[in-house]
């Protein structure tokens, strides 16, 4: 079972907010109460209400303007807004991530043409099989766990256990990354062909086309979600 988890009071904050704003208080481009009032009202601090805001900004519920207070942009969660947002402010930790499995997956595609059984190129085309689906059904979390899935696959064809655990620990690394990335449509299309790519290669025996097939799926990848590419 999940533990249970105390709430904050910025998160506490944020509910009540949410709740104001979509509750018919207040319409799209109005300004919300004064931070003394909402300090009052909620009893909570105004550095409280200033996080609370910030939340709900990246969120795409608020517009906080400088010396004028903050404004209503949406009564609905904008999840392609907090991306952005999320994608914007992580991009050092991102292309540390990237960086790394540029190293490690070219790697283990690589091994697995080198190793792969009828048996391993089936498991392999029905997760992608899956994978496709779930792009057309626009299933963010159901593609964040087949594209872990999927990387994870062909290390384990490698058959070389080091290399599979590196495989896991950056999985588990990339999970909100993953996450965050394929609520934009585009990147979730843009990994189709690669994945294809790296797939007829593994199962044609090709080693060299897997590996290149992987890079070029790690460059793409650093485009989308870091707006450049390293030279390799």
């Amino acid at each position: 079972m999940e533990p249970i988890q105390k709430k904050s009071t910025v998160d506490l904050a944020v509910e009540k907010l949410i709740e104001y704003v979509q509750g018919g208080n207040i319409e799209v481009g109005e300004k919300l109460p004064a931070e003394v009032a909402l300090c009052k009202e909620l009893n909570i601090s105004r550095t409280t209400v200033r996080e609370a805001y910030r939340v709900l900004q990246s969120q795409g519920y608020l517009d906080i303007q400088t010396g004028k207070g903050a404004f209503v942009k949406s009564k609905e969660r904008d999840f392609v807004q907090e991306a952005t947002n999320w994608i914007s402010s992580h991009k050092v930790q991102m292309s540390d991530y990237l960086f790394v499995r540029m190293a490690l997956d070219p790697l283990a595609a690589r091994l697995a043409a080198e190793n792969a059984t009828e048996q391993d190129i089936d498991d392999l085309c029905a997760i992608h099989k899956a994978f496709v689906e779930a792009v057309h059904r626009r299933d963010n979390e159901t593609l964040e766990l087949l594209d872990a899935k999927f990387h994870e696959r062909i290390a384990r064809v490698t058959h070389n256990d080091l290399l599979l655990s590196l495989v896991r620990i950056t999985n588990h690394y990339f999970k909100l990354l993953r996450q965050t990335s394929f609520r934009f449509e585009a990147h979730a299309e843009h990994a189709l062909m690669p994945h294809e790519q790296i797939l007829e290669a593994i199962a044609g025996n090709h080693p060299e086309d897997a590996a290149k097939a992987s890079t070029e799926h790690m460059l793409a990848a650093f485009q989308d979600l870091c707006g450049w590419q390293p030279e390799i």
